[in-house]
């Protein structure tokens, strides 16, 4: 069964009955449950049979592009086939010619373009990961996007989010498609504003290594990022988490709390919403329904941190010392 008619069932249940919509479609209250767990945890892409481990079906081709962009990176001086020879060493059995193309598609077919990029570039989007125990709060940003679906009366729906990896506080709003213009709203409007009230240092910027926003144009995208932080005071570093690159510093078991912060985080969104999708609000009013949450979420919402009961806000104001200072529009809802 396909993923865009299990979506269509779980609707169904959500407005019907789970018990009728059971019957009418010969599936059990199991499986039902079982599809709408892994919907609230992931979206869409959850109910797809054939994304075992939620990663775009390009993934191979988004890796291997970033891997030889960084070797070239570390080794301006070398070719293609010498970047060929240091991809069969880590695993990648590529040609010279697939080597050169990567090249030639970033303007890195010579030498001293290569040095220039080494030079100019040499901090952005490596997998040499921060340390994320010795991480401060504040630090180290995640980003990650959920497909809702598609909505009668709506259309698409996707939950941009902008998730602090210590304190866990987090700035979400929904959007109707992908674009680095929605990204570029969701750092300026709310996240960034957020962190200068907050005093917040964000050092890192990290994506998921199934983000379709950074992998349409990677280099692109990481240089106007670093834009838009820059413009705002920050100097960041921007890396795609991709749990089995060898390159990667970052043990399995950190890649497994990402996983499930994003999940646990994505999980209480989507339960939250399902109400609303379901009961024809329009997509205004999913929005406002959204920040209120996030509000909530923010400022009240207690989790454990180290064996004690705080929100995420309060947290980072204990671990920093600093006072509580949001901007007005944060207990306000906007249109965007």
């Amino acid at each position: 069964m396909d993923k865009d008619l299990k979506f269509a069932i779980i609707t169904e249940g959500q407005r019907h009955g789970v018990t009728l919509t059971c019957k009418k479609h010969n599936i059990s209250r199991t499986l039902y449950y079982r599809w709408l767990k892994r919907y609230k945890s992931f979206g869409i892409s959850g109910l797809d049979n054939t994304q075992k481990n939620f990663t775009p079906v390009n993934k191979t081709k988004a890796e291997i592009e970033l891997t030889i962009l960084r070797l070239v990176k570390r080794h301006p001086d070398y070719g293609p086939r010498q970047i060929k020879y240091l991809l069969e060493e880590i695993g990648h059995n590529i040609s010279e010619s697939a080597v050169y193309n990567v090249m030639k598609r970033s303007n890195l077919t010579t030498r001293f373009k290569r040095i220039r990029f080494s030079n100019k570039r040499g901090k952005r989007d490596n997998n040499n990961y921060p340390d994320f125990n010795e991480l401060k709060s504040g630090e180290c940003w995640l980003f990650w996007t959920t497909y809702y679906g598609f909505f009668e009366g709506i259309g698409d729906i996707y939950e941009y989010t902008i998730f602090d990896y210590v304190s866990r506080i987090a700035c979400s709003r929904l959007y109707s498609n992908l674009s680095i213009e929605n990204l570029e709203n969701i750092l300026t409007a709310v996240a960034i504003p957020v962190a200068q009230n907050l005093s917040i240092e964000v050092k890192h910027l990290c994506f998921f290594q199934d983000s379709k926003i950074i992998h349409k144009k990677t280099d692109y995208c990481i240089s106007y990022i670093d834009g838009i932080f820059k413009n705002s005071g920050f100097d960041i570093s921007v890396h795609v988490l991709k749990e089995q690159d060898k390159l990667s510093n970052a043990p399995l078991e950190i890649f497994n709390r990402l996983r499930g912060l994003r999940e646990g985080y994505t999980d209480g969104c989507l339960s939250y919403l399902m109400a609303f999708t379901h009961s024809a609000a329009t997509f205004k009013e999913l929005k406002t329904h959204l920040q209120k949450y996030i509000r909530d979420y923010n400022i009240n919402y207690m989790s454990d941190y180290g064996g004690r009961l705080y929100s995420p806000v309060g947290y980072h104001v204990k671990q920093t010392n600093s006072e509580m200072v949001l901007p007005l529009w944060a207990y306000i809802e906007r249109e965007y």
